[in-house]
């Protein structure tokens, strides 16, 4: 048997291969987070008060911070507005389980009266995370976001109080990083940085963003979330209320019984004027 070789031209081999590519990346599978929960869209966990530093001022201005979780990369995230900027600060699973741990020793020192006064020792004391960071100059978009990965101190601090008396805070530094490199490719881009962030939390509120960090809290959500609702609502469920019984089928003597077929060919129907 002969075969028959066609030499095809490089122009067709670089259009087969660009046809193989494109059908390669239409049946492949989107790509996945490796951390995903569940493939669900970020849920509100709750609220929690922090207090932030004043602008070109040391004195502290209590906020009340939105607390979100996101399944599809496993991170817990809080939202607020520092200076003119909208921020996210992403806490991953392995960083949530430090912030659990330093919330403890800060507890077990604070009982034991053993706090160092002296800010340089104790602002890192707990130890140090590599964050991530999201901001924006607009509030409700984030079309011209900047993404960072800045490091976080994790310790305490003493500040004075409205009578002049200093009183401890739990607190989370984040120190200013560079941003990612965006799309546009353009040397001349200005080089974003985000800011110095210095978050303070009473033993309280610590304690509250701890509870959110909680794996079998997060877990929970994602269980409720993920729940299909119910076909029927149970207000709606009319003849299933105790105070409503069930209607009882009757004759209706306004309507005719239908005739029973009757065999053997047509039938007249007889009226009655």
């Amino acid at each position: 048997m002969m075969y028959k070789f066609f030499k095809a031209s490089p122009g067709v081999l670089i259009l087969v291969g660009m046809l193989f590519l494109f059908a390669s990346c239409e049946s492949s599978p989107p790509r996945q987070n490796p951390n995903m929960v569940a493939d669900l869209d970020p849920v509100e966990i709750g609220t929690v008060v922090i207090q932030f530093e004043k602008f070109f001022s040391s004195s502290l201005e209590a906020k009340e911070v939105k607390v979100f979780f996101d399944p599809r990369i496993n991170a817990v995230y809080l939202t607020f507005k520092y200076q003119t900027l909208t921020y996210l600060q992403y806490w991953d699973k392995p960083n949530r389980d430090a912030f659990i741990a330093a919330v403890d020793r800060y507890k077990s020192d604070y009982n034991a009266q053993a706090l160092l006064t002296k800010d340089s020792k104790s602002r890192t004391i707990y130890g140090e995370a590599r964050g991530r960071t999201v901001w924006s100059t607009l509030a409700n978009s984030f079309s011209e976001r900047a993404v960072a990965h800045p490091k976080i101190h994790i310790g305490y601090s003493f500040k004075k109080n409205a009578s002049g008396q200093l009183t401890p805070y739990f607190t989370t530094l984040q120190l200013e990083a560079k941003a990612e490199a965006d799309n546009t490719g353009s040397d001349n881009a200005p080089k974003k940085t985000s800011l110095r962030i210095r978050m303070y939390y009473t033993r309280a509120q610590a304690e509250t963003l701890a509870a959110y960090f909680d794996d079998s809290h997060l877990m929970g959500l994602v269980r409720d979330f993920a729940k299909p609702p119910s076909t029927i609502p149970v207000d709606d469920n009319y003849f299933n209320s105790a105070e409503t019984p069930a209607p009882q089928i009757q004759a209706n003597d306004d309507f005719p019984a239908p005739e029973a077929e009757a065999g053997g060919g047509d039938s007249a129907v007889e009226t009655t004027p």
